[in-house]
């Protein structure tokens, strides 16, 4: 089967703010669908979106990137059979900058994602057994659920500095009973809020939004919330995502957290303090993306007690992985494909992690759509661990109904040679 059209367009996303879908069409007149996520808090050295700019929709349109969609790259492509790997190399190609900035990493993502689901189709095989095949893997894993029940920092309007706080629950058998037991803890921590006086609101990633005495205390109702459902707290892990870049101060180049300046040695003693009174087991970007020495220390610290998770320092670029494995820096990483703009170079940052020992931990974004392409591509890639936001809100619960009817697929099956 050949392409016949690629044909993007402007759509919406969970945020209201604009992105991009793009729909590929073969000559037996099937077609396929990708959406584009978009991040909030986005960490310097991820690949550039293409935005219009100007007074329209406060310069977040995205017209000008579906034009290069449309009039540029598809152009390229009409005529031929899918071939995902190929043409994405071809569209690395098209646009002389590594950051995407000619094309716009978002355009790129829309079609490379398009293509991959087209070239499944082509090959009759569900998604994430080509991307699977991609990877040169002939069996496929099902990855642990990080949810998100508690947001703050740029994801909700609240007075809470740390971005994420995250229910791991390690010890289910299967991703049923992990939703399942994870859905009545949420249920009981909503209730401890009403009963505090406190908003159930929910931020931008489906997690509760509520004020907090400080950045402490949602540990303390989450543990609550724990023992209340009827769990003992070692049946669950909890993590945070800091996103400490959001908080940095570059001139004082101190942190202001807790309504207090922090050094980064400052930072680590606290991260210690967490980890002795709440257990904490995953610590995402717990210094800011520029701070080496403080990710190197961090890493020493705390690398044998905890997964120290990188995201803005390494932004799915295989380059920059190769170069924090280097100075040795974190022993887990975000992967999220529109911080590099392929899905081809996301499984290469995949492969890299997994060669040098480094979990993966596949990552929605705070502005999403409906599509689930990144619970496909956790499954296929085999990563550790998915972030799909909270139990609420139809774009992230769309996405854990996607990984239950994988499990419910596969049941107990794997991929054949």
């Amino acid at each position: 089967m050949e392409i016949t059209n690629i044909q993007a367009k402007e759509i919406i996303d969970s945020r209201g703010i604009p992105t991009i879908s793009c729909a590929i069409t073969l000559d037996d007149n099937s077609y396929v669908e990708a959406s584009v996520p978009s991040g909030t808090s986005t960490g310097k050295y991820e690949a550039i979106e293409k935005r219009d700019g100007g007074s329209r929709l406060e310069g977040q349109g995205v017209l000008k990137a579906v034009d290069i969609i449309n009039n540029i790259i598809g152009p390229n492509f009409i005529g031929k059979e899918p071939n995902a790997v190929q043409m994405d190399l071809e569209m690395m190609q098209m646009d002389s900058t590594l950051e995407k900035a000619e094309l716009g990493a978002n355009s790129t993502l829309a079609v490379s994602m398009a293509l991959y689901r087209a070239h499944a189709q082509l090959l009759e095989i569900d998604l994430y057994n080509f991307i699977a095949m991609v990877s040169g893997a002939s069996t496929v894993s099902l990855p642990i659920p990080m949810i998100n029940l508690i947001n703050g920092g740029a994801h909700a309007d609240n007075n809470l500095d740390i971005q994420e706080y995250l229910l791991i629950p390690y010890a289910a058998q299967n991703v049923k009973t992990s939703i399942e037991s994870s859905l009545e803890v949420f249920y009981k921590l909503k209730n401890l809020l009403k009963s505090n006086c406190k908003s159930t609101v929910f931020g931008l990633e489906g997690g509760f939004a509520a004020n907090f005495e400080n950045n402490t205390e949602p540990f303390d109702f989450i543990l609550q919330a724990i023992e209340g459902a009827g769990f003992e707290p070692e049946k669950f892990l909890l993590g945070i995502d800091v996103a400490a870049s959001q908080f940095y101060d570059p001139k004082k180049e101190l942190y202001l957290i807790n309504s207090e300046y922090k050094n980064a040695d400052e930072m680590i003693e606290w991260y210690a303090t967490l980890l002795k009174q709440y257990n904490l087991y995953s610590l995402e970007d717990g210094l800011q993306q520029d701070d080496l020495a403080g990710w190197i220390k961090l890493t020493k610290t705390f690398g044998n007690k905890m997964c120290i998770v990188a995201d803005d320092i390494f932004a799915t670029n295989p380059a920059r992985i190769a170069k924090g494995l280097e100075y040795n820096i974190g022993n887990s990483v975000i992967i999220k494909p529109n911080q590099i703009g392929t899905i081809t170079e996301t499984l290469q940052a995949i492969q890299l992690c997994k060669e040098s020992g480094l979990s993966t931990i596949a990552s929605h974004r705070s502005g999403e759509t409906n599509d689930t392409f990144i619970v496909d591509l956790a499954v296929g890639a085999s990563t550790n661990y998915i972030k799909c936001g909270g139990l609420s809100r139809g774009e992230r619960v769309e996405k854990y109904n996607r990984l239950l009817e994988i499990e419910a697929e596969l049941n107990g099956l794997v991929m054949s040679e």
